[in-house]
């Protein structure tokens, strides 16, 4: 979301405009983008401002911009707009997604779907060197190969050998990923994949220049000048914790299309300070669930107001390592005393809804909503135990430990020091004090720090949000396989793991159905290794010369045909 994979608690914009997955046909829908004429710029084009540019928040600072090594939502969206994927996933003028060409100009495969060839069209990187199918191949594999322990890589399991390879059975060279020529990239499959196309638009799929990486090492993509682009923009400026600018890459092959600019991207973690921001005009979009705010936002006939839903589940999750939390008792009591209902109106203001499964809603199963037809675990765990504390006890008797829970203490840790966090950190304070008696410290830091503890198993109880790459289950449900470090909980489970590897290769809805929910009740019900607490909702404002932004949860649109009008 992590994309992996932490996909970083988002309470600014840029998580609706960047986030990833789904699948189609080019085929299917053709968007009327504003392009310039052999006679003339068109109407549309004519009247757009002279001067393109978007100023825009980030929440935070992005972790890394190692297309293989980063998994925050932060700096997934800025690669998605530097970097060229092979395909991407845009809009029409309904928000209806479709499959398009990008970085491949097109693609087929064989009889059964487990050979897929793409065709990489001429293209340059931002340094005028050519774009080549060994780039594409290059980063596929850097992601896959067990020493980049990149977060992401379990995204790639249904290429050939790829488990074997992250796990250093095999070498690199073994997996199911070679360049035919400059111009032809194969990847061959462990078996037909339903949803192959929608990894093709995945972060860990992006292009990497070899010689780049190897010239930077460990400083690749934490500073500006370790990075090449090939995407419709570059990163011309990178002060850390505090803005980032994206300007028109004159080298990227479809620039024609391209007409902003530059977007300059504040990082302003303050509720307050974003809507004020907003406000004055001084940035050009921005989300306001505070009730006060909204109303404000709503009575603007200068803002439009745009609802949206995206397929992002915000949860606590536990370290299973650590020497309270390795107990499966007491990590259900810790989500079995969540007040999910009052957490959703008290602090998320009534926006976001009470969060019962791990697979947020919008996600499919065959033509089902997931969510319709399966079970709610965490419903069902907190009704069988209305009074959670007694798991508690019986946790801490099972361990050997002291089991007044007075004596108990846990801590919670946050990626973000604003005020919002602050509040939201001492309400969890007292709902923990009153439904289990323990004591219950919270700390805060910087998501840059608190994702390095999480990566080194240096936390109780994490607290973040993660969305959906794609429309399927196993896009959230695979982040809990044991092979996966997209979610740092520690946990392992073979029946668990043993179900996502079924699903994944199953073709029959039916069947899939039947493993996904046995999975989420292990996950959640029996085990509870994290707790989901609200499905995220947004309600976004962006002034009315703002057009043609990506907005629909699983695209990877972008800014690329953005422009503005009317400034």
């Amino acid at each position: 979301m992590r994309n992996k994979k932490f996909l970083a608690l988002s309470m600014a914009i840029l998580l609706i405009l960047l986030a990833v997955a789904g699948c189609g046909k080019k085929d299917d829908a053709v968007v009327d983008k504003p392009t310039d004429t052999a006679g003339g710029e068109n109407d549309e084009v004519a009247a757009i401002d002279s001067e393109q540019y978007l100023n825009l928040i980030l929440s935070a600072e992005p972790s890394t911009l190692d297309a293989s090594k980063g998994s925050d939502s932060y700096s997934n969206g800025i690669l998605n707009n530097v970097l060229e994927p092979l395909t991407r996933l845009e809009e029409d003028e309904n928000q209806a997604n479709f499959l398009a060409p990008a970085g491949a100009e097109n693609w087929e495969h064989n009889e059964d779907g487990t050979v897929w060839t793409f065709k990489i069209r001429d293209s340059v990187w931002s340094d005028g060197v050519k774009v080549r199918a060994q780039d594409y191949e290059y980063g596929i594999k850097r992601s896959v190969a067990k020493e980049t322990a990149a977060p992401y890589a379990y995204l790639l399991t249904p290429i050939k050998n790829a488990e074997k390879v992250n796990s250093g059975e095999l070498s690199v060279e073994e997996l199911g990923v070679k360049s035919l020529d400059d111009n032809t990239l194969e990847i061959t499959l462990e078996s037909p994949t339903p949803y192959f196309l929608s990894l093709t638009y995945q972060r860990v799929m992006l292009p990497q220049r070899e010689d780049i990486v190897e010239q930077y090492g460990d400083k690749y993509g934490s500073e500006l000048d370790t990075l090449v682009y090939n995407g419709p923009f570059t990163l011309t400026s990178w002060v850390h914790n505090s803005e980032l600018i994206l300007t028109k890459n004159e080298n990227y092959w479809g620039k024609d299309e391209v007409k902003l600019q530059n977007i300059n991207l504040k990082i302003i973690q303050d509720e307050n300070a974003v809507y004020n921001s907003l406000s004055n005009g001084s940035v050009d979009l921005a989300t306001a669930n505070k009730p006060e705010w909204k109303e404000k936002f709503m009575k603007d006939e200068n803002l439009t107001h745009l609802e949206v839903v995206n397929p992002n589940t915000f949860f606590m999750f536990f370290n299973t390592q650590d020497k309270v939390f390795k107990n499966a008792n007491i990590r259900k009591a810790f989500s079995a005393a969540i007040n999910r209902e009052e957490l959703a109106n008290v602090i998320f203001h009534g926006v976001h809804a009470p969060a019962y499964g791990w697979v947020p809603p919008n996600i499919n199963i065959g033509d089902d909503e997931y969510r319709t037809v399966a079970e709610s675990p965490v419903k069902k765990l907190a009704d069988e135990n209305p009074d959670p504390k007694a798991l508690l006890i019986k946790g801490l008797e099972e361990l050997g430990m002291d089991p007044d829970p007075s004596k108990l203490t846990v801590k919670i840790s946050l990626g973000a020091t604003d005020q919002w966090f602050r509040t939201f950190g001492e309400y969890l304070q007292q709902m923990y004090i009153k439904n289990l008696g323990v004591n219950f410290e919270v700390e805060q830091m910087e998501w840059p720090v608190f994702n390095s503890n999480v990566e080194e198993g240096d936390f109780q109880i994490g607290y973040m949000a993660w969305g959906a790459e794609f429309n399927d289950p196993i896009a959230m449900l695979s982040l809990l396989k044991s092979d996966s470090a997209a979610i740092g909980t520690g946990w392992v489970n073979p029946r668990y793991d043993e179900l996502i590897e079924l699903s994944a290769k199953e073709m029959d809805p039916v069947k899939r159905l039947e493993y996904f929910k046995e999975a989420e009740k292990i996950l959640l019900y029996d085990e509870a290794a994290l707790a989901p607490v609200v499905y995220q909702r947004l309600n976004v404002f962006q002034y009315k010369y703002v057009n043609n932004l990506g907005v629909t949860p699983f695209g990877t649109q972008g800014y690329k045909y953005g422009f503005t009008q009317g400034r």
